[in-house]
């Protein structure tokens, strides 16, 4: 669910899209910064658009942005000024990647605890 989670390594953990991207198909991709960067009350995120023509972006954008101005006009900027920071920061997007790293590890490590628990 949430990128790095899964191998502690954030290329290997979106092979899924870029497979099917690499195989043409268009998509919609969301994706949550909530639990990866410690945001949890933040709700920040994003929704990626891969599209062939390029004609479609504006119909789709403002088809999007109709949905979301109902939800609510004007979000919190707060938790997308952090991830940009990080994102866009070659020394702390690598230090967020260690963190990522750590993180999964201590998720395998507890999954193998409590399997090797329960199976006593």
């Amino acid at each position: 669910a949430y990128q790095g989670f899964a191998s502690g390594d954030l290329e290997k953990d979106s092979f899924a899209v870029r497979y099917f991207v690499s195989r043409g198909f268009e998509l919609l991709c969301c994706q949550s910064f909530a639990k990866n960067f410690g945001l949890y009350n933040e709700r920040i995120g994003n929704l990626t658009f891969v599209v062939h023509d390029q004609k479609v972006v504006a119909p789709m954008k403002s088809q999007v942005t109709l949905i979301v101005r109902g939800m609510y006009s004007n979000p919190p900027s707060h938790g997308a000024r952090i991830v940009a920071g990080v994102l866009n920061n070659p020394e702390l997007f690598e230090e967020w990647k260690g963190c990522i790293k750590t993180m999964s590890g201590r998720i395998l490590e507890m999954r193998q605890a409590l399997r090797d628990r329960l199976e006593k």
